[in-house]
Parts: structure tokens; sequence; C-alpha cells
């Protein structure tokens, strides 16, 4: 009789687990469509228009600055460059808006240094010099705040590039694009 209990218990089982069919079809028709229900089925307080208001990003409260140093280039130097010649950049986005704000990021690159010759031809980029982690990332900035990136980029990257008299350095965030700053450099004979 023991053995018998054990069988029916295990055929019953098996019967009401392959009957549960735990898909969208199940769910409740009052919650389906509900105002504030995400993907997932959880259920969050609030309208739809409430939460897509909350992901909006004003990129016009965001105030962007760019110093770079040294700001004149020499050409024999960008010719014959040693390992400490160095062009430092330091960019600056600061959040001047009255909400804090998600910075949303694909990988693990936050920005980007592009400089370009007198005819806006791209002649050298920051990131060609990386290789960047896949994994995605946020930023977030309360009011006021600010985040700061320092990059370098060595006279080396540039011998060959760049002739004698301007040419144009810009700063800017992955992701985001509008968000830039740039900078004159004025290389010298």
């Amino acid at each position: 009789m023991g053995s018998w209990l054990a069988f029916g218990l295990i055929a019953f089982s098996g019967t009401v687990f392959s009957e549960i069919d735990a898909s969208r079809d199940t769910m409740p028709k009052q919650f389906q469509g509900a105002p504030g229900l995400i993907k997932g089925g959880f259920l969050i307080e609030g309208s739809k228009k409430r939460f897509a208001g909350a992901n909006e990003l004003n990129l016009e409260a965001f105030k962007t600055n760019l110093e770079v140093t040294p700001g004149e280039l020499s050409l024999p130097k960008i010719r014959d460059p040693q390992p400490e010649d160095l062009i430092s950049l330091k960019f600056t986005i600061t959040n001047g808006a009255d909400t804090g704000t998600i910075l949303y990021f694909p990988t693990a690159q936050r920005c980007e240094a592009v400089v370009r010759n007198a005819e806006g031809k791209i002649v050298y980029t920051w990131s060609e010099d990386f290789e960047f982690a896949p994994d995605a990332g946020y930023s977030f900035l309360n009011p006021g705040e600010r985040l700061n990136y320092q990059l370098t980029i060595p006279f080396q990257a540039l011998r060959g590039r760049l002739p004698a008299g301007s040419a144009t350095l810009t700063a800017s965030l992955v992701n985001y694009p509008e968000l830039r700053a740039e900078m004159p450099l004025e290389i010298v004979p």
C-alpha cells in the first residue's frame, strides 16, 4: 500500500506541473496593460506618462568644459616626439538641471576625444588606442554635480598627420555626442 501511495503522488504531482502554464495568458485580465505595469509583471504606482517623462534627458541643462595643455604645439616636437610629450585633456560635464540625471553608456568607455585638421578631417581618435569592456554602465549626476575625465594624447600619435596651422580637439561623451566641447590647437612651425 505504501508503494501505491508514493506512485500515486508522483503521478499526480507530474500532472499538476504539466498543467501549469506560466505565460502571459495566465495573468488576470485586470493586470494586463494596467497603468504602471512594466515588462516582467511588476506593478509600480504611477502613470505611463509619468514614467516616460522621468526618462527624458534635457541635454540643454548640461554644461561642458574642455581644458587642454599645451594649447600650442610645435611641429618639430610632433615630428620627433619624446615619450613624455603629451597633450593633456580635462573634459568636464556639469548637470545644470534641477533634478538628478542618469547617463547610460553601452560599454566601459565614457568619453571620446578627436583631433581634426584645418579642413575638418579626423586625423586622430583617442579610443582607437584602447579596448573597452563590453559592459554597459550608468552614471548618476545630482543637480550641480560634475563628471571629470582626464585623457592624454601622445604627440607620437599625431606625427605626420598635422601640418603647421590650426587644428581642433573635440571631447564628447560616448552615447551623448551632443555633450561635447571643442578647443582650437595651434601647430607652430
